[in-house]
């Protein structure tokens, strides 16, 4: 996307938290490769090429590669279909599947997964993604 964040900060991001982090038995590595958008099977992509580098689990995101129709806006996935392509893919490529929670901020209780926020009747506070980059980019908290 015009608007992600470039892989030279993202490769320092790995730098500082390694730096951070300071321990032996992780690895951060940097793979300098694009999002395409493609949807599940690019997820499952992204979880082989990972496995030829070495890793065992793969992290993966809600709507990981998603993308929209430039008709009508609408997504062509579902948010938790390249999560679950990718686990019924895993165990033929000998990869654990870790999935990302879906996190959301609450004016009560701070971040907490989105379930627990429906459950409780709490605020959310909405955050796109393209919002998110936009505070970044600005400084903003």
């Amino acid at each position: 996307q015009d608007d992600d964040i470039s892989g030279e900060v993202r490769f320092q991001t790995y730098e500082r938290l390694a730096a951070e982090v300071n321990n032996p038995n992780i690895r951060w590595a940097y793979l300098p490769y694009s999002m395409h958008m493609a949807g599940p099977r690019e997820a499952l992509q992204h979880m082989i090429i990972r496995k030829n580098y070495g890793c065992t689990h793969f992290i993966i995101g809600r709507d990981m590669a998603g993308c929209k129709s430039s008709l009508s806006g609408e997504d062509f996935y579902g948010p938790y279909q390249a999560q679950d392509f990718a686990r019924d893919h895993a165990p033929e490529l000998g990869m654990e599947t870790v999935p990302s929670l879906n996190l959301v901020y609450t004016e009560e209780e701070g971040y907490v997964t989105a379930e627990h926020a429906e459950a409780r009747g709490l605020h959310v506070k909405k955050l796109s993604g393209t919002q998110f980059r936009k505070m970044l980019r600005g400084g903003e908290e």
